[in-house]
């Protein structure tokens, strides 16, 4: 087998009940969990969150 690194983009949308987008994250990161399980041809060896970001909601495209 060789060794690959796959990168994937994901975007998330939330309701929270924080007032600050920081508290979000902060608990999102700490908490959260997310799953890149094993194929019967691959195997997953390490996996992480590389950064976080927010995006204003006004920039948000919604069929205008």
């Amino acid at each position: 087998m060789k060794t690959e690194e796959i990168f994937f983009i994901v975007r998330i949308e939330v309701k929270t009940e924080h007032g600050h987008i920081d508290e979000t994250l902060q608990e999102m990161e700490r908490t959260s969990r997310f799953f890149i399980t094993n194929t019967p041809k691959v195997k997953v060896l390490t996996s992480e969150i590389l950064s976080t970001k927010t995006r204003n909601l006004k920039n948000r495209n919604h069929g205008a």
